[in-house]
């Protein structure tokens, strides 16, 4: 890293950005998951008393933590570029003496930073309605550090490529928003009939949720190994993809 200083003032100041509203960007998730957990959890524990020996709210509540991370993780970078683009200043973001990765550094860094604090305070909030097995800590870990990765890259291409809010809100409400409540966050998948089933295990959502699932509960519906493979590679891919976009000013550089 050619400029660390300069790499950590621009993560500084992602950070600043969406700490300044945090009553719109921490506590309302947070709030929000809360509601999930009355309407939801609350409601329905009755009708559906256990899943595979585990309480109701135990198997929604990991859910509800990848919802949150997964919006944060993604709004972050997403909007900070658009309102750059809309401001004139990304010209003054693409010649600062900061390279292209370390530009990436930093804006996913601080992304990631708040979805692993949305994800932390919801896990938070869960813990006074569920009582946790904790079958694996070291894959909660490493697979929310993963998830939180995957959606601040795709944040951050997303917002290197609109060139309005509209697409951002588009993408995230008829693309995103379906594969994440199609991803397992309320139901078990394999109580979907074998069709469904076999389309739900091309939906990245279903293992990161499945993952971070097995880590609180010891719930698996897909390998392990499936699930690490698919959100690895597609964490990797995107990744690379967003950095190629930076590198190259697409949509950035006139």
């Amino acid at each position: 890293m050619a400029n660390p200083l300069g790499t950590y003032t621009l993560f500084k100041r992602e950070t600043k950005r969406f700490m300044k509203v945090y009553m719109q960007t921490i506590i309302a998730p947070v709030v929000s998951n809360l509601l999930y957990f009355a309407v939801f959890g609350l409601s329905l524990r009755k009708a559906i008393p256990s899943i595979e020996g585990v309480s109701y709210l135990a198997f929604l509540a990991p859910g509800l933590i990848v919802l949150g991370m997964v919006n944060n993780a993604f709004q972050n970078p997403s909007s900070s570029i658009i309102i750059m683009k809309f401001q004139g200043l990304i010209d003054d973001l693409m010649t600062i003496p900061l390279k292209r990765i370390e530009l990436l550094i930093a804006f996913v860094g601080s992304a990631v930073l708040r979805a692993m604090l949305i994800g932390f305070m919801t896990y938070l909030t869960a813990i006074y309605f569920v009582d946790f097995s904790y079958a694996s800590i070291s894959i909660i870990i490493l697979s929310t550090i993963l998830i939180s990765f995957f959606f601040s890259f795709l944040g951050l291409f997303v917002g290197i490529w609109a060139n309005e809010f509209e697409r951002i809100d588009f993408l995230q409400n008829f693309v995103m928003l379906p594969l994440i409540f199609l991803g397992g966050v309320f139901y078990p998948i394999s109580d979907l009939p074998p069709l469904f089933l076999k389309i739900s295990m091309f939906n990245p959502v279903v293992h990161m949720i499945n993952l971070v699932r097995y880590g609180f509960t010891g719930i698996s519906e897909v390998s392990l190994i499936t699930s690490f493979a698919v959100l690895g590679s597609f964490t990797l891919v995107m990744g690379l993809a967003t950095y190629i976009a930076l590198r190259k000013g697409w949509k950035l550089q006139t």
